[in-house]
């Protein structure tokens, strides 16, 4: 299972299907995941009706349906510079909360370390110009290489171990979320969707960065004057820097024969999240629609508000997720948020603090509901207890900018 991304590795343990490809390119059947070890899996042959299926060394397997756990958690790393009664104290306030795994370094791969703002940390930090650097001694997460810290996670130098990680709830609850939509749902390889999406300066629509599923573009009809757009890089800085301000907008051209829906959400520098298309929660499903053959500007000059790109400074991501079927449960969810918060039916973006999980699990229910409606024409059957994800109905892109 060496083609995967590491990322979404815990997406494709037992329940996972991979569709079985000839020398052609050609569907051949399929093949169910029932365990997986590191990079090893094991897997059944998927009866089918239409042919008889021999598998040899070397065949080859795509992604076709992922199986999202229900309680995927956020492994949190113990800073290794700690004593060990801070350790201990660090370990057993993190084991309190809900779907925080507390994990000694070395262990498994863990996403974030809570650690101490050491001044060895501070200099190395100050050296690289990391602006509002939090004061030596402070309790604070850092990113696992533990030469970047997530903003605005640190409180004071005189603050216990058990005061920070209660202080640091609402915040692993957003870094949470936004691991699941993040590293889970991304498909740019596998989704089979033909769609476009770009990110451009509103005022030239000049194009910041554009994104697209591999599998889907290369449906393009013969003939297609559509260039092949080099994909975006996200493990390192070379992406472009958008000053306080700068008035940006999303082009979204759905090349499919049939309507997509499309949200599109934005992940800060601090992990916080929000939404920012649909805007319209007042008409849920039709909000989020982009018709056939269509390209939808977001936002259109109708929609009462503009996106500018605010604080906090650092790297973010838009996400731009698209599904053939309804996100009707998702919708809701915000819609809700958006009237307890006395928000307009149209034009204000929306920020998920408290409620992010509910929001992230409610897109997930969709996008399962979704896969699961028409599976079983194809003799997919997904037990309870996992989120199916499938390649043909959703394609969950990513675009990384910094604001300076």
């Amino acid at each position: 299972m060496g083609g995967l991304d590491s990322q979404s590795l815990e997406a494709f343990d037992k329940d996972a299907i991979f569709t079985i490809v000839d020398a052609k390119g050609g569907d051949r059947g399929l093949v169910k995941l029932e365990s997986r070890q590191g990079l090893i899996g094991k897997g059944t042959l998927l009866n089918t009706s239409t042919q008889r299926v021999q598998l040899q060394p070397g065949t080859l397997l795509q992604e076709r349906i992922r199986s999202i756990p229900n309680n995927l958690t956020l492994k949190i790393g113990i800073d290794h510079a700690f004593d060990h009664n801070t350790a201990q104290q660090a370990t057993q306030a993190l084991q309190a909360l809900k779907r925080i795994e507390p994990k000694s370094l070395g262990t498994v791969e863990v996403q974030y370390i809570f650690g101490r703002m050491t001044q060895d940390r501070y200099q190395k930090l100050q050296r690289k110009q990391v602006s509002n650097l939090p004061a030596v001694n402070s309790f604070g997460l850092f990113l696992p290489s533990l030469e970047q810290i997530i903003p605005a996670s640190f409180g004071n130098s005189s603050e216990t171990v058990s005061a920070a990680v209660m202080r640091l709830q609402p915040k692993l609850k957003s870094l949470l979320a936004a691991r699941i939509v993040k590293q889970v749902l991304g498909n740019t390889n596998s989704s089979q969707i033909n769609l476009r999406v770009s990110m451009n300066i509103a005022s030239s629509n000049e194009i910041v960065s554009e994104t697209f599923p591999i599998r889907g573009v290369n449906k393009v009809t013969v003939g297609s004057n559509q260039a092949p757009v080099s994909p975006v890089k996200f493990s390192n800085s070379d992406v472009r820097q958008l000053p306080l301000s700068t008035e940006i907008a999303f082009q979204v051209e759905n090349n499919e024969s049939q309507p997509l829906y499309v949200s599109i959400l934005v992940i800060d520098a601090e992990g916080e999240m929000t939404v920012i298309f649909p805007n319209n929660w007042s008409v849920p499903e039709n909000a989020a629609l982009v018709e056939a053959k269509q390209t939808r500007v977001i936002p259109q000059a109708d929609d009462g508000f503009k996106l500018t790109i605010s604080k906090p400074k650092g790297f973010s991501e838009a996400l731009i997720i698209t599904s053939t079927t309804p996100l009707r449960t998702s919708l809701k969810a915000l819609q809700q948020i958006a009237q307890s918060r006395g928000v307009e039916n149209r034009g204000t973006p929306i920020a998920v603090t408290d409620e992010v999980l509910n929001v992230t699990n409610s897109l997930l229910d969709d996008l399962d509901a979704g896969t699961r409606s028409n599976t079983n024409v194809e003799g997919i059957l997904l037990p309870a207890g996992v989120r199916g994800i499938d390649v043909k109905k959703l394609a969950a892109m990513a675009i990384a900018f910094e604001v300076v």
